[in-house]
């Protein structure tokens, strides 16, 4: 029998605790669709006109106010045809849940109201509502409670049939402000018109101000959050730093920050807010200038290497910002600043040193492509390719110093599979990509197919390419021979496929390991010649410039699969068939020879 002690008691108030807040984050995710130019143009409207004469932190509080209660405004603005930001929500983002369903209807059922509050209990307030003289009852967690006793505005979202959450913007009101909004009820009525009322009582708070409340709208100093306009976020946070570092040189967890959530969507929205600050002739227009400069930076990063869903990133931006300035009166101010940053994202790339013998290495790797990539190959020609990639880039990196390395800047490559599914092939990625002293890693492409994308010091990156194509082929050839062979052909049905699968497993196994073999050989033959001891300076160099693309990475653990002996074994088989320092010997016409010798 349960004890008073250890019986759990209902808590009244989970339900509602968890429908606010489902409404509260679908309040933060619209937000995102509110950000439109409208909201410059009223706050422009607001500011008062003798703004020039006001002390500099005085005037950058009340454009902060400005900014988050013109935001509010425009989140619950209906439309013309009287739908609302959240109505546009529900049809970009259907609910998938029931409290997502339950907070979309709360959000579109929120009222503007003026309350006084009257007491408080635990999380639950008793107010007023001063349109119609009812009594309601508020659940709100985070209110302090020095509201008590308080006027204020608020937007009241239903949470049950008699308790309600406030959502958006509170704002206290002192008598002449109350007077505003008490102009738009009407007895018997209550408030008329939700909308012209916030919009005459913001309008007034920003021209006139109103009431500090600690803990609501009264902060010290240090907590004082960056002007943001619609909503709190870590980026405007850290403008405010950059903002005050001058022209020191910023932090890097909060360049780690930045790069980490670079969307083409997020530079539209940084470009906003320096544009608007540096129209209010704000400090902070500075920091969100860097915050810009580093987003592109990253996206122009990520595609130059070959990865992400949009490989053209910029140019998306620049048509959406083009299309925002056409048809929303999005500041040009902010497409000048986009044009400014893209010019010196793309403009003339340093020169490197030893680039010469660079770009002599490069163009054999690029060659051996050349030659080979319409023909097929084995195992044992993939094997060789290994050996003969292995001796160029041994033979110029012998020639580095560590000098040399840290003045290279890392390249990559994506490769598209055209598929859907990983397959035995990319069993063999970390053995392709650390015989080549690469990272590698896999994501999806737009069309939801895999991309294989190598990043390192270029040549290495050309090497891997080269390899990797190489060892695809060995599978398309070494399968093709497989399945006109005797054992596949007496496989009947279905099993057909998983001989297929199984063949690959073993051909890719072997691969893999003659791989390993072949970079111990390298590593014990250069090691002496002062070659190999340079790796982890590369690998520092590639870390920090992989830092640089903001990618988040998940390891996967390798699939184990099921397979059928003897097809595993046959494919065991063809992979041992290759010498292993055999030269490609593929017939070479009189001009590749002479364009060989040249290169060399």
């Amino acid at each position: 029998m349960a004890t008073a002690q250890n019986r759990r008691i209902p808590d009244p108030l989970a339900q509602s605790r968890g429908l606010l807040a489902a409404v509260l984050t679908l309040h933060d995710e619209a937000m995102s669709l509110a950000l439109k130019p409208q909201i410059q143009n009223v706050v422009r409207q607001w500011l008062p006109l003798r703004f020039d004469e006001t002390d500099e932190s005085e005037a950058e509080a009340t454009t902060v106010v400005a900014l988050m209660l013109a935001g509010d405004l425009e989140l619950f603005k209906p439309s013309s045809s009287g739908k609302t930001t959240f109505d546009r929500l529900a049809q970009r983002r259907p609910p998938d849940a029931e409290f997502d369903v339950a907070a979309l209807k709360s959000l579109r059922n929120a009222r503007f109201l003026p309350l006084r509050i009257l007491s408080r209990s635990d999380a639950v307030f008793t107010a007023q509502n001063l349109a119609t003289g009812a009594t309601v009852s508020i659940f709100d967690e985070e209110l302090p409670q020095a509201v008590v006793g308080s006027t204020l505005v608020a937007r009241v979202c239903p949470l049950s049939d008699d308790l309600f959450g406030l959502v958006g913007v509170v704002t206290p009101l002192d008598d002449a402000g109350l007077a505003v909004a008490l102009d738009f009820v009407r007895p018997g009525k209550g408030l008329t018109n939700d909308h012209r009322c916030a919009s005459a009582v913001y309008r007034h708070v920003v021209r006139h101000g109103g009431p500090k409340i600690a803990g609501l709208n009264d902060f010290a100093e240090t907590d004082d959050p960056a002007p943001h306009g619609f909503e709190l976020n870590e980026l405007d946070a850290i403008a405010r730093l950059w903002t005050d570092l001058g022209d020191e040189e910023l932090p890097g967890p909060s360049v780690e920050t930045v790069r980490n959530v670079a969307t083409p969507g997020e530079v539209l929205k940084i470009l906003f807010k320096a544009a608007a600050t540096q129209q209010a002739e704000m400090d902070l227009a500075r920091g969100y200038r860097r915050i810009a400069d580093v987003l592109m930076d990253t996206l122009h990063r990520r595609a130059a290497v070959g990865s992400g869903r949009d490989l053209s990133p910029l140019d998306t931006i620049a048509a959406a910002i083009a299309h925002e300035v056409a048809t929303n009166d999005y500041p040009r101010e902010a497409q000048a600043l986009f044009v400014a940053l893209r010019t010196k994202l793309t403009g003339a790339a340093k020169p490197r040193k030893n680039q010469d013998d660079l770009t002599r290495v490069i163009e054999r790797i690029r060659a051996l492509r050349a030659k080979t990539i319409d023909q097929g190959c084995t195992e044992e020609e993939a094997l060789a390719a290994a050996s003969k990639v292995a001796e160029l880039l041994d033979r110029y990196g012998l020639s580095l110093s560590e000098i040399d390395i840290r003045t290279q800047t890392c390249e990559g490559v994506g490769v598209d599979s055209n598929r859907k599914r990983v397959g035995p092939l990319d069993e063999c990625l970390p053995s392709i990509a650390g015989f080549c002293d690469c990272k590698a890693w896999q994501e999806k492409t737009a069309a939801d197919t895999l991309r294989t994308v190598f990043f390192g010091l270029p040549a290495d990156v050309a090497a891997a390419h080269y390899l990797y194509e190489r060892v695809a082929a060995a599978f398309e050839t070494e399968t093709t021979i497989f399945q006109r062979s005797a054992l596949y052909i007496e496989i009947l049905g279905v099993d057909r496929r998983g001989a297929t699968t199984s063949f690959q497993v073993g051909l890719g196994h072997t691969i893999s390991t003659k791989l390993a073999k072949l970079r111990a050989t390298r590593d014990e033959t250069v090691l002496s010649g002062s070659g190999r001891e340079l790796v982890a300076v590369k690998h520092a160099v590639i870390d920090d410039d992989l830092a640089k693309l903001g990618l988040a990475f998940k390891s996967k653990p390798i699939k184990r699969h099921l397979v059928q002996p003897d097809s595993y074994e046959a494919g065991r088989v063809a992979g041992q068939r290759f010498q292993a320092r055999r030269e490609i010997d593929e017939p070479v016409t009189p001009r590749q020879k002479r364009h060989a010798d040249r290169s060399a």
